[in-house]
């Protein structure tokens, strides 16, 4: 097992992409996040380059200043039931990530305990773990914090939780937002720069280590 893990109490592990393949189109989770926030008279053009969910809240925001705070509940609310539809959708058939087992059977036998990092919705983060009977101990999903990655929160929750300082922790995913979640918490991080994607994701937030495949973590 790599060194990075070493005295490590508490591993975090994002779950698409990371542990699993799951097939989600993120353009299509936010073109359709947008197509609603236009329904409520914002202004889109600024949320071209955001996120699905980056782009709800930057939405919400805006009806909150605008003094329409219910409005941008019900915003989030109505965006939130069509990602989780979505999701679910995408999340019917999940793959195991080659590897992952291995990698987190090795984890445990060094007494390190299992945390899930999720901007998905919880039910569908569920869904998936029991599906492939991922062994963990903790699951965060986006609908267990008030700010997801790559605020600290998703990673905030577990250490506060266990008890567990940052420098005893490993963050891995495989999106500049896992790692910048980690280091903001102060933890050890590890970037996935998966082969399929041409570009690496963590030009602009490199991790304390990057890897190709997460069985190179073995």
């Amino acid at each position: 097992m790599h060194a990075i893990f070493e005295h490590a109490e508490a591993v975090l592990f994002d779950l698409d992409g990371t542990l699993v393949e799951t097939g989600i189109d993120f353009s299509k989770l936010r073109a359709t996040s947008l197509q609603l926030i236009a329904e409520y008279g914002i202004d889109t053009s600024p949320l071209q380059e955001l996120d699905a969910l980056s782009a709800i809240e930057r939405a919400v925001d805006a009806l909150r200043q605008l003094g329409k705070e219910a409005k941008g509940l019900e915003l989030r609310k109505r965006a939130f039931a069509r990602l989780q539809a979505m999701e679910m959708a995408y999340c019917a058939s999940p793959r195991p990530v080659p590897g992952m087992y291995d990698l987190l059977c090795a984890l445990r036998s060094h007494g390190a305990r299992i945390a899930i990092i999720t901007r998905n919705d919880r039910e569908v983060a569920l869904r998936t773990l029991h599906t492939l009977q991922i062994s963990h101990d903790l699951l965060v999903s986006r609908d267990d914090v008030r700010q997801v990655k790559p605020h600290p929160e998703h990673v905030q929750v577990v250490l506060r939780q266990w008890g567990i300082v940052p420098a005893q922790s490993v963050v891995v995913g495989d999106y500049w937002m896992d790692v910048e979640a980690g280091k903001a918490a102060g933890c050890r991080t590890v970037g996935i720069w998966r082969l399929d994607v041409p570009i690496n994701p963590f030009r602009h937030h490199p991790p304390d280590l990057l890897v190709r495949e997460l069985r190179e973590l073995l």
